[in-house]
């Protein structure tokens, strides 16, 4: 078969496929909703995801961890915190805050009012400010926090920015509920894709039947069913992007109101280019094998009848 016959079969195949929809359009209508619908969950979901870690990235301020001494701590325990603190790789800097610099700053916090005369002593005890390396993760952070709670004359450690661990494990396991929607999703839309050609070769059986006695290959009669769920599954995501576009609109001041007393901003993006054109492909893909299933099954139903 020369190339330009390949094409041109090919090329009739994809007209039949559009003409089957310009039959059916109700039918065709409402598959496209229901394909378009099941795929905006998950796509949503990965913008949310891949928004909130980029919020995540930007935060460069690693949350800090507060080492409260003993009130009995004296200068060899406070050079000796300092030299461990120093010689731990998990931590990018620290800062010191003597208690009579804390009290000065509460001083100063309180305005006129003497704090100093109404106190018999410094109730303040000595601080160490510890920042963790900006490659920390919750867990390390978490872990760097405990071991810092041991160190000699240490009373507390508190991780502050609590919410910031929060945000961590709440995209975390929103984008293990992506993977999870991603898969089970896809199934769902192959298996939906396997229905929809299914009907289609059910009401064409006669015909086909008859194509295939007079010596059709499998290839011609798979081929416009093939196109079929192609370009289905092509309409079908492009609705799916435009649902996509228009609830993260929809949603973007709500979430900024949200998180705006967080000082965080999340700016919804939407998919870049390679993106549109990998859920394209993927989509259509998945739309191919479940109309290749179904064609397959009804093939080898004919040849074992007719055997």
């Amino acid at each position: 078969m020369s190339a330009k016959n390949y094409l041109s079969l090919h090329l009739e195949a994809a007209k039949s496929a559009v003409s089957q929809f310009a039959k059916q359009p109700i039918g065709t209508f409402l598959i496209l909703v229901m394909l378009a619908v099941a795929m905006t969950l998950p796509l949503t979901l990965y913008l949310g995801v891949q928004s909130a870690q980029a919020v995540v990235g930007k935060l460069n301020e690693a949350p800090q961890i507060t080492l409260y001494m003993e009130r009995e701590a004296g200068d060899q325990d406070e050079a000796a915190v300092r030299k461990l603190l120093a010689d731990d790789k998990r931590i990018e800097r620290y800062d010191f805050v003597g208690k009579d610099q804390g009290l000065a700053e509460l001083q100063k916090n309180m305005g006129e009012q003497d704090l100093v005369a109404m106190l018999d002593e410094n109730p303040l005890p000595d601080v160490f400010i510890v920042s963790p390396a900006g490659s920390s993760t919750p867990d390390a952070m978490r872990a760097l926090q405990a071991d810092l709670a041991k160190l000699p004359m240490v009373e507390s450690a508190k991780l502050d920015a609590e919410w910031m661990q929060t945000l961590y494990q709440v995209n975390d396991f929103v984008g293990k509920i992506f993977y999870f929607l991603a898969v089970t999703l896809s199934l769902a839309f192959v298996l939906v894709a396997h229905n929809t050609i299914r009907l289609q070769i059910l009401s064409r059986k006669e015909e086909i039947e008859i194509t295939k006695l007079l010596g059709a290959p499998s290839s011609f009669i798979r081929r416009p069913f093939l196109y079929q769920a192609a370009w289905q599954s092509l309409a079908a995501a492009a609705v799916s992007l435009v649902l996509c576009a228009w609830l993260m609109n929809s949603t973007k001041p709500l979430v900024g109101q949200i998180f705006k007393p967080y000082g965080i901003n999340i700016e919804w993006r939407f998919f870049y280019g390679w993106e549109v054109l990998l859920v394209l492909l993927v989509v259509t893909a998945l739309g191919i094998a479940g109309a290749a299933l179904a064609t397959q099954q009804h093939l080898l139903s004919f040849k074992a009848k007719k055997s």
